[in-house]
């Protein structure tokens, strides 16, 4: 049975009590395995998804990471040319660029605090979800979403960087990777607003 509610933390250490990856993979795999019940964690060297690394702040934001991803965008045909996907990239919410560690677990065996909760959800059970934070805090969930980076950025980062819900109705990538259903969205909850979710 897949898990609904999955955490993320991101340190600057390596993680005691938890098992290390087993090969490089996508961010949104890694999540894939904490739904089926286990606890990893990875290096960025270790998350090979081009798109991830600039989202995670794994690779720098230069010119060369730039040029590099936009060309993998046409590639993937989610930009119709360079100019189109130069302009999605420029929209987007990458972490600072540095090293850290991703853990990724079940959350109800998390090894430490989540810095962010990802909830698989019906739209329904987002609707209710989003409606119980915006009446314990008075604030709004975003959903600043283009189907494309979705675990990543909109699930991961922006969250992280934004301290606030992120709604996603996640991408090709995360919905095979981290076993997403055609009729699921993607709920971020950063911590600990997570305790209201």
């Amino acid at each position: 049975m897949l898990l609904k509610f999955v955490g993320i933390s991101v340190l600057d250490h390596l993680p005691l009590g938890v098992d290390h990856v087993e090969a490089p993979a996508r961010h949104c795999a890694f999540v894939g395995q904490a739904r089926q019940g286990r606890a990893v964690w990875a290096a960025g060297e270790e998350v090979d998804c081009p798109m991830a690394r600039f989202n995670l702040g794994i690779d720098p934001p230069d010119a060369a990471t730039l040029d590099r991803l936009a060309e993998k965008l046409v590639g993937w045909e989610r930009a119709k040319d360079v100019g189109a996907a130069r302009r999605f990239i420029a929209l987007l919410r990458p972490l600072p660029f540095g090293e850290r560690v991703f853990v990724y677990f079940p959350l109800d065996a998390a090894p430490f605090p989540p810095d962010v909760v990802v909830h698989v959800l019906s739209p329904l059970e987002a609707m209710l979800t989003v409606r119980e934070i915006a009446a314990a805090t008075g604030g709004l969930c975003e959903a600043r979403t283009a189907g494309l980076g979705a675990m990543c950025g909109e699930c991961t980062a922006a969250p992280l960087l934004t301290h606030r819900p992120m709604l996603s109705v996640a991408c090709r990538g995360s919905r095979r990777e981290a076993l997403i259903g055609d009729g699921e969205v993607l709920l971020a909850v950063p911590h600990p607003l997570s305790v209201l979710a």
